[in-house]
């Protein structure tokens, strides 16, 4: 870093004690002033503000705050949705228990998290994902999503019927984490409006990414 020669660091994350220390010894030690940038979901909008203030571009970040702010306002206005499990890993058994930074997106948006007795991530057993009973089961992971779409120990619900898979597109970041930044908006719009057709993913991804509409990916049900 210090053979880079930077006149400024800007860090984007966890605003805690820890990681506050950490940067002004690291600013201090290179003689460079450092900004930590808290990376709330809730707190994009004011990311982006002093983020264009910072990069002396005032008008772009208040123009994608204002784009922030509307979708953030929406999504948290969006209809309740079904009871989910979030599969990561491409065993599916790694998840994010209820109120973890992981499942923030779609517990924000009124889905019901199922997985709950420990905080954060981590590893479950398919006989405890299928004593939860999800009436979906979410993963951004392809691979994950491809085996268990033929596997009748993901799909059948215990009481019967038949478990949905739904995959969040991963490219080029994550929708819904990994990581766990300004990425999550395209979560968060989706799921003020997961019926809309029209609605302006393609434009916030150009935003976010410059990538033409045609690049998107779109979230999808598998059959």
């Amino acid at each position: 870093m210090a053979a880079l020669r930077p006149t400024q660091i800007i860090d984007y994350g966890e605003a805690d004690a820890e990681h506050v220390a950490i940067g002004r010894r690291l600013g201090e030690t290179l003689g460079v002033h450092w900004t930590l940038i808290d990376g709330a979901l809730s707190r994009i909008p004011t990311a982006f503000r002093q983020a264009g203030a910072l990069l002396d571009d005032v008008a772009r970040g208040e123009s994608l705050a204002g784009k922030a702010e509307a979708i953030l306002h929406d999504w948290r206005s969006a209809s309740p949705g079904p009871s989910f499990y979030y599969a990561r890993d491409d065993d599916g058994l790694e998840t994010g228990f209820r109120g973890a930074l992981a499942t923030e997106v779609l517990e924000g948006g009124h889905w019901t998290n199922v997985a709950i007795g420990q905080e954060g991530l981590g590893r479950v057993t398919l006989e405890q994902m299928r004593a939860w009973d999800p009436e979906v089961i979410v993963t951004q992971n392809p691979i994950f999503a491809r085996a268990a779409q033929v596997n009748p120990a993901w799909r059948a619900r215990p009481g019967g019927g038949r478990r949905r898979i739904l995959l969040a597109p991963d490219t080029p970041f994550g929708w819904l984490d990994r990581p766990p930044s300004v990425n999550r908006l395209l979560g968060c719009a989706w799921l003020a409006s997961p019926d809309d057709r029209a609605m302006s993913l393609t434009l916030l991804s150009r935003s976010l990414y410059g990538m033409a509409p045609t690049e998107i990916e779109r979230p999808r049900w598998m059959a």
